[in-house]
């Protein structure tokens, strides 16, 4: 699978923990070698739209995805802590 990060993801990678930065990597790699989606258990489809958007668990912190089907391409579009994940501003399709 291709996956593309946005900048501030990478921005906000800075200001993790080394351990949740760790974890994120693995998971990316996991991301990359995977066929689909439902191959992974940490990623669940976002309620509410009707777009391909998901949400990966990592520990304390969650990537937002955006999924292109036909491409097999992964957008990573942010990265949150759990409390802020669902705050209307942080959703990148309502932005």
């Amino acid at each position: 699978m291709k996956i593309n990060v946005n900048k501030d993801v990478e921005k906000d990678a800075e200001k993790v923990p080394k351990s949740i930065k760790e974890l994120i990597m693995e998971n990316i790699k996991a991301l990359i070698e995977a066929e689909n989606l439902s191959d992974l258990d940490n990623i669940i489809p976002m309620e509410g739209t009707k777009k391909p958007y998901y949400r990966m668990k990592i520990k304390t912190h969650r990537l937002l995805l955006y999924y292109e089907k036909e491409t097999k391409t992964v957008t990573v579009l942010a990265l949150t802590h759990r409390k802020d994940t669902y705050k209307k501003e942080n959703l990148p399709w309502r932005k």
